[in-house]
């Protein structure tokens, strides 16, 4: 699982690359929930790291309401979400020894916090690094993971609406597969898939592939090798 991660918070940035429209009233909601209760509802810290329950900038097409509201089927938008799912269904907050911030490739139709969203409520999550606590002989040591070559990595991932009284918010999982060689023997088992960008389109509007094609576009993922640096 991805401990915590990396991001690119420069929505500028982020709308040049994804050609996507910052979705301002979702921001300013955010900046005032923040504001209000800065405990659950918090930001990057002032490296650009999040952890779960932490907020970040996700894209995903604009077909999906926002704000009770579509905004038509060809805009991509920049929201903030919180990064771990809070089903749109829970009455309370899923403990937090479930790990509902990755979603494995392999349980995508298994469990049933990403069934429902597998298929309908799809973005792409920019990130530029991830960390991970792996084991070594002298005790745990955090590790950072970077994309050799990449500035910028984009990661599937899938989103959920939760809305209570005048409180409501987007939430996120990116999802996992098996990891690369470099991974695997710096002692970590998972890593975040790295989408192709020929596939953004396409993940970003699920509705209109069956399952089968959406696996594939998830198993066709870019080859992507790592930088392993031990963290102080």
């Amino acid at each position: 699982m991805c401990f915590s991660v990396a991001i690119e918070r420069n929505l500028s940035v982020l709308s040049k690359i994804f050609d996507a429209r910052v979705n301002g009233k979702s921001f300013e909601q955010f900046l005032r929930l923040s504001q209000e209760n800065p405990q659950k509802f918090r930001g990057p810290d002032d490296d650009n790291r999040i952890y779960p329950n932490t907020f970040a900038p996700v894209i995903h097409n604009a077909s999906v309401k926002i704000n009770g509201k579509s905004k038509g089927e060809d805009t991509r938008l920049i929201t903030p979400m919180r990064y771990r799912v809070r089903p749109h269904d829970a009455k309370e907050e899923v403990p937090s020894k479930f790990n509902l911030f990755n979603a494995r490739l392999d349980s995508l139709e298994k469990r049933k916090t990403w069934r429902p969203l597998f298929g309908q409520n799809h973005g792409l999550f920019p990130l530029t690094s991830f960390f991970e606590w792996v084991e070594r002989p002298v005790g745990k040591q955090l590790v950072r993971f970077k994309g050799r070559g990449h500035e910028h990595l984009w990661a599937p991932a899938l989103f959920d609406f939760y809305q209570d009284g005048q409180e409501s918010f987007y939430s996120f999982a990116l999802i996992t597969t098996e990891p690369p060689a470099e991974i695997l023997e710096a002692g970590h088992d998972r890593c975040p898939i790295f989408l192709k960008k020929e596939y953004w389109q396409d993940w970003l509007s699920p509705k209109s592939k069956s399952k089968d094609e959406l696996y594939s576009i998830l198993k066709d993922s870019q080859v992507a090798t790592y930088e392993v640096f031990d963290e102080d």
